[in-house]
């Protein structure tokens, strides 16, 4: 290897300590024009030892290369997320979730999906997943179904404005549980470009680009 031959002054700690923490294509390259011009001339470098050296130094110069390339990549990837997710604002969608957002007294609204007939009941929970009302809906096809909330709890008591929680259970004729997949359904009304990927807001509940279900655009 190179390193045994670049003179009494030279030892691992050094190269440590004037490489940082990786050796880099032109330290290697350094190193080995060094030991070319301190070999013994008695005892020159082989020819094999040399070329296995400069191959070496080939693929480490080519993996620099590599690592340059994705970085590109991958920013060019990110720029494109978050351009992509400009597009949404104003646009309406429905998005993997079991949230709702209440406010200024108007009602909130949430969707689900069934696949099969099911006897369905909507609870309605705060953000720190207490309790706040039950929403009867009855037996339900199979298919999308969105429901409504008033704001108000099980006391009569209007809530106050926030993000909600909610969940479905919904029960066939045998009293099993059928399956759901509840959604999120409103307006992107801004987005957020922080962080490692874009963020949108309906209704201030955070969606990421990957639950987005479906998008609908205003026709208003």
């Amino acid at each position: 290897m190179i390193i045994d031959t670049l003179g009494a002054n030279y030892t691992p700690e050094a190269a440590s300590e004037s490489s940082g923490k990786e050796l880099g294509k032109e330290e290697f390259l350094t190193l080995l024009v060094t030991q070319m011009q301190n070999q013994d001339p008695l005892n020159p470098m082989e020819g094999t030892e040399y070329t296995s050296q400069l191959a070496q130094f080939s693929s480490l110069e080519q993996l620099f290369n590599i690592d340059e390339t994705l970085g590109i990549i991958k920013s060019g990837q990110n720029q494109g997320s978050n351009y992509q997710a400009l597009d949404f604002i104003g646009k309406e969608i429905s998005a993997k979730g079991e949230e709702l957002s209440f406010k200024n007294k108007e009602t909130a609204t949430g969707s689900f999906t069934i696949q099969e007939a099911a006897d369905c009941i909507v609870t309605i929970t705060d953000s720190k997943g207490n309790f706040i009302r039950n929403i009867p809906l009855g037996q339900m096809p199979p298919g999308t179904h969105g429901f409504d909330w008033d704001g108000y709890a099980e006391t009569g008591k209007m809530q106050e404005d926030g993000i909600y929680g909610f969940e479905i259970i919904a029960m066939d004729k045998n009293g099993q549980i059928v399956p759901v997949e509840s959604k999120i359904m409103g307006k992107v009304d801004r987005v957020s470009l922080e962080g490692n990927s874009p963020i949108l807001y309906v209704d201030e509940i955070p969606v990421s680009i990957s639950q987005v279900m479906e998008i609908r655009v205003n026709k208003d």
